[in-house]
């Protein structure tokens, strides 16, 4: 027999009650000497007997109340007796691990892990004694979705289990065991389980040292079940990476993509058919990957067209047949663009145009010969500042200031709003620039510029040149020189250039150094503001300066630098799956309704816009699936798509190492590798306390209670 709450044997000390009471209630007798009572002393003596053992019944009646009202207490269990209704109440926490990888199908399974999850926690809900209380925790790098409160309503639980479905997230386990550990702790239970089912993926143990070290931590009080289920398949290609390489997708040009298979698999994959497909519909002959050895991954370049304006869906697909269908494709969303024009603001446009301020830039943004540039999806024209007030900036979605000295106060508003609406603005300087006027007016006052105008460097007279970092680009706007094949930065050679420093800005969007020289300083830095973006250079737009306009890589970082403005409106529509979806919009949008739907699902969500700092802001958080969403706003109407990718980590079969496992068994009441149901119930079974004996006892000390009251009034009368 054990006792479930051994600290109430203490009441046992309250037997001594019904004896102090007993003997305070003695009956004294003063003795007086009369001769009379002298013939009365035999029956006197008869009667106190008498009474003295109806005392002794009593007493022993009402000790036996109290002893059992103390052993009640304290539940005593016992092994011996079989009883559902007597069973021991168990306060459980069930976390099913949701993720991708759980969708696995297993060769000797005809379901996948995550319906044998589905089974072995309805038999935990089965197992559970009468009166228990259960929490229903869906795992997928969150906290969970599901039950986190433990519920006696069972039948609520098991219908939570029943409409539960996985989910496209990555897995980490971690959030959702530390959670249901701080629920238990908090219930008075005193039989308190754990019981985590997964396929044992080491990335869902990403945390495993924090998960170990609470799992150790809890196990004097809460009894931790570990339940893996599935076995590592032999093989499995995936697509882990799909990106546009082209800065800007326009109609009727090529699109550069990036596609990434690996080979997850043990054994070498060969002649892997890559389709590539537009709005769901295949564009050309498959690529072959001729072979991808075990562990190891393929880029594939290949080019796309698109033959319309907007929104489209681009995918990719492997051909193949393995246990995990949902990383055999990858979607992302690109939009089109007709023609975007550039507004080329010239600081010395009386010099001779082939050595003008702007003249490189226009030739990088155009370059295709005259006869061309009305077809080139890319227009750039030049004005001078004089023509800038006048200028309308709806035609433009940037602005480039070349060496321009300043410009009216009366413009800055102008500039504001084309750039908080989503315009870019970049900013070369020159001997003709204000520095004052740049770091007090757009740095200071409007906080448009992200850094100040510092001292001009490397100091005149020493013979030194500026070097542009060789290596580590970790900028969207230089990381394509990260590949050996696309040539160097290093060899630019700057004679001048300003220092730009970042401190003690006013912009509230944060900067960043894009690119930097050799020294460290900053090249190049940019910043969002608003919904559009700004880039501001340290040296000139001409050859007076450095000559990077006349290196190969000029062309490119331009481009990428308008492309990066284009798209900086529709940045965030290529997310991850279980990361939140924001779309920054103008003030207009504020409380508008909007609706999110996804292509797989008839469902919609109804969601609204909130303001923010910048106009107006749209977040939506329940991305759980992989494929493309469409947020539709009805007043004004727009429709946007955007697409959510599943973690590749997902993909990866690699399990747990036998060395966690042994740790895992140290550290929980049972580790079980299985997919039977019923091994699950029976070992939960046999290490729950018996069936629990308070019921009975109070029972019983019920009955005595009746006992104790007939014979007390019986005892109490005359005689």
């Amino acid at each position: 027999m054990s006792f479930l709450n051994p600290a109430m044997l203490f009441g046992m000390t309250a037997l001594a009650i019904p004896i102090i009471v007993h003997l305070l209630n003695r009956r004294r007798f003063k003795k007086i000497q009369w001769a009379a009572m002298r013939f009365l002393q035999v029956s006197l003596e008869r009667n106190q007997r008498r009474m003295k053992v109806e005392d002794w019944i009593l007493l022993l009646l009402r000790m036996a109340i109290v002893a059992l009202i103390a052993l009640a207490a304290s539940r005593p269990t016992t092994d011996w007796l079989k009883s559902k209704g007597l069973s021991s109440k168990v306060t459980a926490s069930v976390i099913i691990d949701s993720s991708a990888s759980m969708l696995r199908k297993d060769e000797t399974e005809q379901e996948n892990r995550f319906s044998i999850a589905q089974r072995i926690a309805d038999e935990v809900l089965n197992s559970l004694p009468k009166g228990s209380a259960t929490s229903m925790i869906l795992g997928a790098n969150s906290s969970g979705k599901g039950i986190k409160e433990p519920t006696h309503d069972i039948v609520r639980a098991k219908k939570t289990l029943e409409a539960s479905k996985a989910t496209h997230r990555g897995s980490d386990l971690f959030p959702a065991i530390e959670s249901a550990i701080t629920t238990l702790q908090d219930r008075p239970s005193s039989q308190k389980e754990l019981v985590i089912i997964t396929d044992g993926e080491a990335s869902a143990w990403r945390q495993y040292e924090a998960i170990a070290r609470s799992l150790d931590q809890s196990k004097k009080d809460t009894n931790a079940i570990i339940v893996l289920v599935g076995k590592n398949p032999d093989e499995n290609l995936a697509i882990t990476r799909l990106d546009q390489k082209t800065p800007i997708a326009s109609v009727d040009q090529p699109v550069r993509l990036a596609v990434e298979v690996t080979n997850f698999g043990k054994v070498e994959a060969n002649d892997i058919e890559v389709q590539m497909s537009i709005n769901k519909e295949p564009i050309g002959d498959p690529t072959i990957i001729e072979a991808i050895p075990a562990g190891e991954s393929r880029t594939i370049t290949t080019f796309i067209e698109l033959t319309d304006p907007g929104y489209q869906q681009i995918s990719s697909t492997i051909n193949i047949n393995d246990a995990l269908e949902i990383d055999n494709s990858r979607e992302i969303v690109i939009r089109g663009i007709n023609k975007a024009r550039a507004l080329l603001v010239d600081g010395q446009p009386g010099r001779d145009l082939t050595e003008s301020e702007t003249f490189f830039l226009q030739n990088a943004l155009v370059p295709v010969p005259p006869e061309l540039t009305d077809s080139f999806f890319l227009g750039a024209d030049r004005v001078s500042i004089g023509d800038l007030p006048s200028t309308s900036l709806d035609d433009y979605r940037a602005i480039f200031l070349a060496n321009v000295s300043d410009f009216p106060e009366e413009f800055l508003p102008d500039l504001i709003n084309f750039v908080e609406s989503g315009g870019g603005l970049v900013v070369f300087p020159g001997d003709n620039i204000d520095a004052t006027f740049y770091n007090k007016i757009l740095h200071e006052k409007a906080g448009l510029l992200p850094a100040a105008f510092g001292e001009i460097i490397p100091e005149q007279g020493e013979g030194n040149t500026l070097i542009i970092q060789a290596s580590g680009y970790n900028h969207p706007l230089v990381d394509l020189w990260n590949d050996p094949g696309a040539g160097t930065l290093s060899n630019v050679k700057t004679l001048k250039a300003y220092k730009l420093s970042l401190e003690n800005t006013t912009n509230n969007n944060k900067a960043t150094v894009a690119l930097r020289y050799s020294d460290g300083s900053a090249a190049v830095v940019e910043s969002n503001y608003g919904l559009g973006k700004v880039y501001q250079f340290s040296s000139t737009a001409d050859t007076d300066w450095n000559d990077l306009p006349v290196q190969p890589a000029f062309l490119p970082i331009v481009h990428r630098v308008f492309g990066s403005i284009l798209s900086k409106q529709d940045a965030g529509i290529n997310i991850n799956v279980g990361e939140t979806f924001i779309r920054k919009g103008p003030s207009s949008w504020i409380d508008k309704k909007a609706t999110i739907s996804y292509s797989n699902s008839p469902i919609a969500s109804e969601i609204s816009a909130n303001e923010d700092a910048n106009g107006a802001s749209i977040e939506y958080n329940e991305i759980n699936e992989s494929g493309i969403y469409s947020l539709t706003i009805h007043d004004p109407f727009e429709s946007i798509q955007f697409s959510a990718s599943g973690d590749p980590r997902e993909s990866n079969p690699e399990s747990l190492s036998e060395a966690q496992k042994e740790r895992l068994r140290e550290v929980s009441l049972k580790f079980l590798e299985t997919t039977d149901p019923k091994e699950i119930s029976a070992a939960l079974t046999r290490e729950r306390k018996g069936a629990e004996l308070w019921p009975i006892l109070l029972l019983i000390a019920a009955l005595i209670t009746i006992l104790e009251l007939f014979l007390s009034q019986k005892f109490s009368q005359e005689k």
